[in-house]
């Protein structure tokens, strides 16, 4: 990976500043994104609306540089007049509001970023606006968090080293060690993934398979090694295509939070259709969003942390991309030198801070919510200065933009390790 240097990140930083910034929804994610944003010194002011101040206020620290404001996405008005003095709009609340968010940014003349896509039907929805935000000169980064986003990142800096890609594989990885149920992010999201039927990329289309099918073994760090990994829906693959040609994409899980969403589906308690229990008719589905908790506020987060119950948590990724690169082999007879294109396989492993290194630095924080919300934050202190313009997702950054996001990851704790398989 690129490493940056001192002297460029001080230079971007400081072409950065003064930098107001809309952050739409401030829940776990977009409350932590908040957090870091206001830390840094190349942004001026932090605005957070949303709907809900209670929620919000379960979740955000205070910060002099942040500033929360009663605001419904839905109403376009009302968000284009505090747009307008932005430079970033950040849509960390649904990506039911990207549309209308994106049409905002264009309005306003701001830049945009979200952290996910609808997805529906293997269709990613914010590649409408490309045209117009190229039109205008802004950037639209889509789905750029953690996952999807810095694995979208390493994927873009694998390929670019590789010719004729054969395919490329995430891996994800969601463990927890705890006494107590512990939702990480929101419980109806997740529930809804699980129920979602997963795409893989296979002969230039998306094709869909069975939930939880084509079980792998696959080594994760230690001491994560031989997990079971099962496909999933995610979108992370479903923007790789557009930008990179590769013969096969596809996206899997595991990890004790995998197993648990498996047998979930397994006993159908996730059905959204009502049976009958006794005299009273119950949607399975509505059961489990009413008796599972919901992502603990910060202080409540604090009190299981520091009550023991929880030992550990870990969010991992892994992409591995096969392809091909150019070796010159010299005839010892001739001396002649020819270049022939040989096989190679990479690994890159991102390894986001666990629980107990959270807790030391952002107590009340989870192992989700924190990696997704610092990444975001990453990705949106650049984006203003990103040299390519339009509607993308990390993978298709500018090779010479990338060492300063590597840079930042490193810095706040996120390991990123790279490995050639043999």
């Amino acid at each position: 990976m690129h490493p940056g240097d001192a002297s460029s990140i001080l230079a971007w930083s400081t072409k950065l500043k003064h930098m107001n910034i809309l952050i739409i929804g401030g829940g776990a994610t977009g409350s932590i994104a908040a957090k870091f944003l206001a830390d840094m010194e190349s942004i001026s002011k932090v605005i957070i609306g949303d709907v809900n101040e209670k929620n919000v206020k379960r979740f955000l620290i205070p910060n002099n540089k942040i500033e929360f404001k009663i605001l419904d996405a839905k109403n376009k008005n009302e968000v284009l007049n505090i747009a307008k003095d932005c430079k970033l709009i950040i849509n960390a609340a649904s990506p039911d509001f990207n549309k209308t968010l994106m049409e905002v940014a264009l309005e306003a003349g701001s830049n945009y970023q979200d952290l996910a896509s609808i997805w529906d039907g293997a269709t990613v929805e914010q590649f409408e606006y490309d045209d117009k935000f190229k039109e205008k000169g802004l950037v639209a980064l889509i789905n750029s968090s953690a996952t999807p986003g810095v694995s979208n990142l390493v994927v873009g800096e694998l390929a670019a080293n590789l010719k004729q890609i054969e395919y490329i594989k995430i891996r994800l990885l969601e463990d927890v060690s705890s006494d107590v149920p512990i939702t990480a992010w929101s419980k109806e999201v997740a529930f809804d993934e699980i129920t979602a039927p997963p795409y893989f990329w296979q002969n230039d289309a998306f094709v869909t398979t069975d939930n939880f099918s084509e079980e792998e073994i696959f080594d994760f760090p230690e001491p994560f090694i031989n997990q079971k990994c099962y496909m999933i829906a995610q979108e992370d693959i479903g923007t790789i295509p557009r930008f990179i040609k590769a013969k096969y994409i596809d996206i899997k899980a595991g990890g004790s939070e995998m197993e648990f969403a498996r047998t979930l589906l397994l006993l159908g308690l996730l059905k959204k259709r009502a049976i009958k229990v006794g005299d009273v008719m119950v949607s399975p589905y509505q059961f489990m969003v009413k008796v599972w908790p919901d992502v603990l506020s910060i202080e409540e987060m604090k009190k299981v942390v520091e009550s023991g119950k929880i030992s550990n948590a870990h969010f991992w990724a892994s992409v591995e991309v096969c392809g091909t690169e150019a070796v010159r082999i010299e005839n010892l007879v001739s001396k002649e030198v020819v270049t022939q294109q040989k096989k190679k396989i990479v690994r890159t492993h991102i390894l986001f801070p666990d629980q107990i290194e959270i807790n030391r630095n952002y107590l009340g924080a989870n192992y989700v919510s924190y990696a997704a919300g610092l990444c975001a934050a990453i990705f949106a202190e650049q984006i203003p200065n990103l040299k390519r313009k339009g509607v993308y997702s990390p993978e298709a950054i500018e090779i010479e933009d990338r060492p300063k996001i590597f840079s930042q990851l490193k810095k706040f704790g996120v390991k990123i390790e790279t490995i050639e398989i043999k």
